[in-house]
């Protein structure tokens, strides 16, 4: 087991989870979220913990297209520009890659939980949801928005 939960009460309520969600909902209306979306103002204070991932049919893989800065602080590397299966930590990858790929087959939220007091930070749990997101008219993206206590 990866330690990864999906679908906990306390992450699809948590605050900062549904104020995102809130915002989401306001700019995206009766459609999924896209690139241009994220790129206005109101979502700027969310860029530095937000994951953007990419479907690449060739290699039946995500590749982070964007991995914020406070994720690149916090876990002391960009993943921008690599494949969640890269190898290194293989069950959290395969974890994350099927939580990316039920999101764009199902296109509906997933939510994570995960403690990550391994990182000496002086938080201690991660929660997350990721959400749909399109370009010219596919959704075959994901919107990733992580908030840590």
């Amino acid at each position: 087991m990866s330690g990864i939960t999906r679908g906990l009460d306390k992450t699809i309520k948590h605050p900062d989870i549904v104020e995102f969600l809130k915002l989401c909902d306001e700019a995206r209306g009766d459609a999924y979220m896209s690139v241009p979306l994220v790129q206005t103002r109101p979502f700027c204070r969310y860029w530095p913990t937000l994951i953007l991932n990419r479907w690449h049919q060739d290699k039946a893989d995500f590749i982070y297209s964007f991995w914020g800065s406070r994720l690149t602080t916090v876990y002391g590397m960009d993943l921008t520009g690599k494949y969640i299966r890269r190898g290194e930590f293989k069950q959290t990858e395969d974890t994350f890659w099927q939580a990316h790929m039920d999101v764009i087959t199902d296109l509906c939220p997933v939510y994570l939980h995960t403690t990550i007091h391994w990182l000496g930070k002086e938080f201690q749990t991660l929660n997350a949801v990721i959400l749909p997101l399109e370009r010219d008219g596919q959704v075959s993206e994901t919107l990733a928005y992580v908030s840590f206590k």
